[in-house]
């Protein structure tokens, strides 16, 4: 099993922590994540009170931890940590992640006319610009499935057994996800092994 952490600092926060609705916040998260694990800039001055962790085991998720809130979601690419702790990503296809590509990929993503239809297909790439290196990143992360998973504990919204303090939302689309009421707050520990195979299952039942 692989583990990496990272602290995130305050100013961070939004990058991480942004609401995810659709693929295009799913590929910023990715990209920026993997900018973070490759780069590991760890300010001794500032402290953290937020995280990531990833977790390569039989499965390879990213989880993110805010006070009492949790998400997880899936971490398409291949982790090679050195015995220095110096991380090499590479996509599924074999394309080294380094910050060239994922600059160029976050130049796509704030690019206006990708904005206003977020189509790779329609997208007209300049073959001497710069998103000419993050196009083959972004197609294959718009492959891959998020397998978004957020923890809540939520006193604002609770509304009986309809919006349970604890619950897990699960997927991120309006139109497919759904809520799993829990009976009590959960720790960092049990979310992880909820999600690892390797781990025993939890059972649910009314």
């Amino acid at each position: 099993m692989k583990i990496v952490s990272r602290d995130i600092f305050v100013f961070q926060e939004k990058d991480f922590f942004s609401p995810i609705r659709d693929k295009v916040d799913y590929a910023r998260l990715l990209v920026l994540t993997a900018r973070k694990l490759i780069l590991n800039i760890e300010p001794a001055s500032i402290t953290a009170t937020c995280s990531l962790k990833l977790i390569v085991d039989k499965m390879s998720r990213v989880f993110f931890y805010q006070e009492d809130k949790y998400f997880s979601v899936a971490f398409p690419f291949t982790t090679i940590v050195d015995r220095r702790g110096n991380i090499t990503l590479t996509s599924y296809a074999g394309k080294r992640i380094d910050s060239k590509n994922i600059s160029a990929v976050i130049a796509i993503l704030d690019n206006v006319q990708f904005r206003l239809n977020p189509s790779l297909i329609d997208f007209y790439i300049d073959p001497n610009g710069i998103e000419s290196d993050g196009l083959f990143l972004l197609e294959e992360i718009f492959q891959f499935e998020p397998s978004y998973i957020r923890f809540d504990l939520d006193p604002v919204l609770q509304n009986g057994k309809l919006h349970p303090l604890n619950h897990l939302d699960i997927n991120y689309s309006q139109y497919s996800t759904y809520k799993l009421g829990l009976k009590e707050t959960i720790t960092k520990k049990y979310f992880e092994n909820l999600q690892n195979i390797n781990t025993e299952c939890s059972f649910v039942i009314d």
